[in-house]
């Protein structure tokens, strides 16, 4: 077994053990994300139809409800995507061993083709495919950037505590509405 397939096989294990708690915190994010949308709604729906604010004020207080919940969202998007990482970087890896292993059997058989036109235009295809690939590798990494950067993290942990105030808010609005 050569060291390439040592490293991978040692990634994909590292991925499997990974991936099922990068799925449960995803679940927990987004279940707390629709929490704070439906405790957004009820508020709104609350001051505008129970309680007869304007419908600008009742937006303007509904938008910045929103916005650390917009926070959760892309925390939610960044833990999705990086349960897909694994896919992309074996697919990266099967494709570049699979076109390096043809080009050197065909060196090594004395087959080396010119270039025409198809050909040409079969290989800028292919380069195309693995550049669109690379993008999602790419696209992973610029969420895990959003996972571990301190700034983030530190506005994720207090969105989830104002979740945790909305649902105070809510419950004293449901008290209030019935009251």
């Amino acid at each position: 077994m050569s060291e390439v397939d040592t490293k991978q096989a040692r990634l994909l294990v590292i991925f499997d053990h990974l991936l099922p708690l990068v799925d449960s915190v995803s679940d927990k994010v987004r279940f707390a994300a629709l929490l704070g949308l439906g405790l957004d709604v009820w508020i709104f729906v609350w001051l505008f139809f129970l309680k007869g604010f304007s419908l600008s004020s009742a937006l303007m207080v509904a938008g910045v409800v929103l916005l650390p919940l917009l926070i959760l969202l892309r925390f939610w998007w960044a833990l999705e995507e990086i349960k897909d990482l694994p896919n992309i970087a074996e697919r990266m890896m099967t494709d570049a061993q699979g076109e390096i292993q043809e080009t050197v059997q065909g060196i090594r058989a004395g087959q080396v083709q010119k270039l025409g036109f198809l050909r040409s235009a079969k290989s800028l295809w292919s380069i195309g495919s693995m550049a669109s690939e690379a993008r999602e590798l790419v696209g992973s990494y610029i969420s895990i950037g959003t996972l571990v950067n301190p700034l983030s993290l530190v506005l994720g942990v207090v969105s989830l505590l104002f979740v945790l105030l909305l649902v105070f808010v809510g419950l004293v609005l449901l008290i209030l509405a019935f009251w």
